[in-house]
């Protein structure tokens, strides 16, 4: 089976929230959340249509999607611009074939590409340790009290991450 990314366009809008939907299926509560989320990401003022790619069988089907989002990160005297993470989904039949890791590497070269630094992840650790991400705490960097329960990891594109140490990422609420 062959799959082909690509950024997302218009014609794509409602088939990819019913492709996250869909991968999701096993868990409800999530999969309507997640096409919310992903819906109201895309609404944003901050939305960068570049930095959401899909992933389509050869019968022209959304199987996969992943979309960023600006963050910010602040500290006493400084503020910072990142990305992090707002939606990454792989349809069941096609996970454990590396489609993940193809999505979340075509968003970090876009991303890197257009000058963002760094990447954030409130996130299942073991899968995005294998993808080059390191805990934010080892590099100083820490979040809003609101969202401690979760584990922060970072991966830094075009530096090594000196400029954010210190600071706390503050996440938009659509991304809470």
């Amino acid at each position: 089976m062959q799959i082909f990314l690509s950024t997302l366009t218009e014609v794509d809008y409602d088939k990819s929230l019913d492709s996250i939907e869909r991968n999701y299926d096993q868990d409800p509560e999530t999969s309507w959340k997640e096409r919310a989320r992903v819906k109201n990401l895309r609404k944003s003022e901050n939305y960068n249509y570049e930095l959401e790619v899909i992933a389509k069988n050869e019968s022209n089907e959304i199987v996969g999607h992943v979309l960023l989002a600006e963050i910010t990160l602040i500290s006493q005297n400084d503020k910072q611009t990142a990305l992090a993470i707002g939606a990454l989904s792989v349809n069941s039949e096609v996970r454990e074939q590396g489609l993940g890791k193809a999505l979340i590497q075509a968003v970090e070269e876009r991303a890197k590409a257009q000058g963002y630094e760094a990447i954030f992840v409130l996130c299942d650790t073991d899968y995005f340790e294998n993808l080059d991400y390191k805990d934010a705490q080892q590099f100083d960097i820490g979040i809003d009290e609101e969202q401690k329960e979760h584990d922060l990891y970072v991966k830094f594109l075009n530096s090594n991450g000196e400029r954010f140490s210190g600071m706390t990422v503050e996440l938009p609420e659509v991304l809470k």
